[in-house]
């Protein structure tokens, strides 16, 4: 069976605003987002989460910054971008949470008369060292816990980010995140790659799309929800209903026995 969950949405700016939500819609757990002030996890207060979770039988993920980049070249930048992991690793172990999700970040690139140069491609070693840094300090922070750092797409992976991702898969702390929106958008052009590793799909971003624009309600949009669904059920993977708005949010859940029989 599937566990679905809901984001952190500007409209529940309170913990317990979200919690309270999650259990009303029988959903089973909250992904905060630490793109907002209110999820920080140095600011977050395990004791309250904790509290919500005993009170409304829910629980929590987390969402790394979207411009989270521990592979910048800039060393002072990195340390900051390391040190908000360890803060989003210490508050996950002490709640429980079963991932902390991340974008892989593309990085900056050079615009050229003919092409798009990226850095971390035309560095491919600096790159590669940085995510071995990245992966063997994970590895040091979540020894003996079963807390996984979750790699989400968000445009289409490139050969040298597909690597990247090679190496941190090469430890069990690493697994994969499928936006399935985000996927359509890019025509699905990593799902090869997501099939090649689908032992090692944990997590999913579950929302419609229609061409380019992504987190539609489900039934909004053209994509396979079956498909998607049951490919989660098979993977083990739980799902994120990731829209942007509490209506949205409720008109998915209402929706999602079509493609699923349940919750």
């Amino acid at each position: 069976m599937i566990t679905f969950g809901m984001p952190y949405l500007l409209e529940t700016p309170e913990m317990e605003d979200a919690a309270r939500l999650c259990a009303e819609l029988g959903l089973s757990f909250v992904e905060l987002n630490m793109n907002f002030p209110a999820c920080q996890a140095r600011r977050l207060d395990p004791q309250l989460l904790y509290h919500l979770k005993r009170e409304y039988g829910v629980f929590f993920t987390l969402h790394l910054p979207e411009e989270f980049d521990p592979f910048t070249f800039a060393e002072p930048v990195r340390r900051a971008w390391m040190e908000v992991l360890r803060d989003a690793l210490t508050l996950a172990q002490a709640l429980d949470m079963p991932i902390v999700n991340m974008h892989l970040p593309k990085g900056v690139y050079i615009t050229l008369p003919e092409e798009k140069v990226y850095l971390y491609h035309r560095y491919a070693e600096e790159y590669a060292a940085a995510a071995e840094s990245l992966r063997d300090a994970c590895e040091r922070a979540f020894a003996g816990s079963s807390v996984r750092v979750g790699i989400e797409n968000t445009g289409g992976f490139a050969p040298h980010e597909r690597q990247v991702i090679r190496t941190l898969l090469d430890s069990e702390v690493f697994g994969l995140t499928l936006d399935i929106g985000h996927s359509h958008a890019a025509g699905n052009c990593d799902e090869p790659f997501y099939r090649e590793w689908d032992d090692r799909l944990i997590h999913m971003h579950g929302h419609d799309a229609q061409g380019s624009r992504c987190h539609l309600a489900l039934g909004d949009g053209d994509i396979d929800l079956a498909e998607r669904f049951a490919w989660a059920e098979r993977c083990g993977a739980r799902v994120v209903l990731e829209t942007k708005t509490v209506g949205a949010l409720r008109a998915s859940v209402a929706r999602l026995t079509r493609w699923t029989g349940k919750i």
